[in-house]
């Protein structure tokens, strides 16, 4: 690469860097299918200065934050957001927790969907304003009534280790429903409103587009100063 070109790209670099800075927050949406009772599904997020969403459809179904429609007859789920600290460590505070989504089931100010079979709004809901920017937060999924102990995540969850199958006749360790209507493990979680999510517990994710565009700049800004250095 020439002189010339190898200085625009550095400065179209630095200002892509720059814009980064200021980059308008995201939605995100994942979905899969619980194997074993009182499985955690765990999340980590960065928030933008603004509210951040977090809902699930896995229950009643419906369309996601990215446009793609979710059939019900998942089960019941329970979203818990945990601190800051950037990680699941024993002393990680127990933020806000939903079983059901706020509003009257069934009307216009529920905030979730109406399952068709059930006749119930058991989907999670939470809306969060004050989370802050610079900030990671871990968001976890679990089975109802797989509840947080609380006040740390040390403390563990209420439901933990296989027990639904035992309790209601399912057999081995496989998943298992609290209901009669023997849900299926499927789930599905929003995150929207936030710069950066991903699902933990589903292992690294591919780098972004993003990411791999900063890897080749930073590359690119490294063989110019080693020119520079050259011609000196």
């Amino acid at each position: 690469m020439g002189s010339a070109r190898l200085f625009r790209f550095s400065r179209f670099c630095v200002l892509l860097i720059l814009s980064l800075g200021v980059a308008s927050a995201g939605n995100f949406a994942f979905t899969g299918i619980f194997t074993q009772d009182d499985q955690h599904e765990l999340f980590t997020f960065t928030a933008p200065s603004g509210s951040v969403t977090l809902r699930t459809y896995g229950y009643a179904g419906g369309t996601d934050a990215l446009g793609n429609v979710i059939p019900a007859g998942g089960f019941d789920p329970v979203l818990t957001l945990f601190d800051s600290t950037g990680g699941l460590l024993p002393g990680t505070l127990v933020g806000p927790s939903n079983d059901n989504g706020a509003g009257l089931c069934g009307t216009g100010t529920a905030t979730v969907g109406q399952d068709p079979a059930t006749g119930n709004c058991f989907d999670s809901y939470m809306l969060l304003t004050g989370l802050l920017a610079s900030d990671v937060y871990t968001l976890v999924l679990t089975q109802a009534d797989n509840y947080a102990n609380g006040p740390t995540y040390g403390d563990g969850f209420l439901e933990d280790g296989p027990n639904f199958s035992a309790v209601f006749g399912c057999g081995g360790t496989s998943f298992c429903d609290q209901s009669p209507a023997q849900r299926t493990g499927a789930w599905e979680v929003d995150i929207t409103g936030v710069r950066t999510a991903a699902d933990i517990s589903a292992g690294a994710p591919e780098p972004s587009p993003i990411i791999l565009l900063l890897t080749g700049c930073a590359g690119l800004l490294l063989l110019g100063r080693r020119r520079i250095r050259h011609l000196l």
